[in-house]
């Protein structure tokens, strides 16, 4: 059921995905602002905000898993080998969020965030990564 579920959003949200997000997510700079994000700047507030943002608005849990243990449908989000995240880097992890993985489910700004709330998750992705915040 939760397959089925999770296929449904991923539809939804692949319909929702106007050409003006697809746009965006294609010229905004990894970092924002035509310099890269540090990861040295990430606070409690942001992984707080981007644990929200992944469990509720972008609905990344629905692939992801609630614990980002990963399921049938997309990769875990904890320490792993990554395959287009560069090991982990938090620049690449934004990269990812903000313009998804082509040939995958994985689209750009998912649940139409917008690039603010795409550094707060990717900030949630990284520190679980790297074990300094809980799922």
């Amino acid at each position: 059921m939760m397959i089925v579920t999770a296929m449904g959003t991923l539809l939804t949200l692949a319909i929702i995905a106007s050409p003006a997000t697809m746009q965006q997510a294609t010229t905004t700079p990894t970092g924002g602002g035509g310099t890269e994000f540090d990861s040295s700047t990430v606070t409690p507030a942001m992984v707080d905000a981007g644990r929200a943002i992944f469990h509720q608005k972008g609905m990344c849990f629905a692939c992801h898993g609630p614990q980002l243990e990963g399921t049938q449908i997309a990769p875990t989000l904890k320490a792993h080998a990554w395959r287009d995240a560069k090991n982990g880097d938090f620049a690449a992890i934004l990269g990812v969020v903000s313009k998804g993985v082509s040939s995958t489910a994985m689209v750009s700004f998912p649940g139409g965030i917008s690039p603010v709330e795409a550094r707060s998750v990717a900030a949630y992705v990284w520190s679980v990564g790297r074990g300094k915040a809980k799922p």
